[in-house]
């Protein structure tokens, strides 16, 4: 259960970040730039100097997997480097609650009463194709500006942010025009595990192998804010639900 429902969590998480239907509601936050290419970026991160956290809510999402077929009301917040939390809730009920931090996860299962924590980083062997830095990479292109020293301008249409490791391919890709993220990849060669993520004109599809297999996520709406604080509770009463380390 914590592989399907961790990798939805880190799913809605990049989709609803990216869908661009979202509404800006509050300052200070950054002003619109309209400079494309890479200089538009370097101008998009000078005016979000001061962004250190981004809160989505009020969004709408579909999920799909082989499966399964979610509906969901998704709140999404991420504080540069140390947090992204994520609520989905159904019909009035919150089915799901899940924070990802540095060096763990942490999923409240609401249907199933089940509290699944693991570790990002193994212990052992070869690690995943993604981990904390890249899922925040994926968030919001104010999260990139750290790394402007990794992207470069390939074509007449894709400025291409590099990040590869040994046996890891890491690239996220972005529209010079619109600075939009175009699609992504994570894939990692000794393993062939994989996520992969590519605009399909109001959505996102997103694929991969490493936690299951094929998913779809399909998102509108929601109202964007930066710099807010959120009390976040990520309790639970020990006697009624079950705690699962993975």
């Amino acid at each position: 259960m914590i592989r399907r429902t961790g990798i939805v969590f880190i799913a809605c998480a990049l989709f609803v970040s990216q869908c661009k239907v979202a509404r800006e509601v509050s300052q200070p936050g950054p002003e619109p730039v309209t400079i494309k290419g890479m200089e538009g970026l370097r101008q998009r991160c000078l005016a979000a100097d001061t962004v250190v956290s981004i809160l989505i809510s009020k969004a709408e999402a579909m999920i799909s997997t082989e499966e399964e077929r979610y509906e969901a009301t998704v709140t999404l917040y991420s504080v540069i480097d140390s947090l992204i939390y994520l609520s989905a809730v159904n019909s009035g009920f919150e089915i799901l609650r899940a924070a990802l931090y540095r060096d763990s996860i942490r999923v409240i299962d609401r249907l199933n009463k089940v509290v699944y924590k693991t570790a990002v980083k193994k212990r052992f062997g070869y690690q995943h194709p993604v981990n904390f830095a890249d899922v925040q990479n994926l968030i919001s292109s104010y999260y990139l500006c750290d790394n402007l020293q990794n992207a470069r301008e390939i074509n007449f249409s894709d400025l291409v942010f590099n990040f590869d490791e040994p046996h890891v391919r890491k690239q996220i890709v972005y529209n010079k025009e619109t600075l939009q993220m175009d699609h992504f990849e994570f894939s990692h060669q000794q393993t062939g595990k994989y996520l992969k993520g590519e605009r399909e004109e109001n959505r996102f599809r997103i694929q991969s192998n490493f936690m299951i297999t094929t998913f779809e996520i399909q998102a509108r709406g929601g109202e964007v804010s930066y710099n807010r604080d959120m009390d976040l509770d990520m309790g639970v009463p020990t006697r009624k639900y079950s705690i699962v380390y993975l």
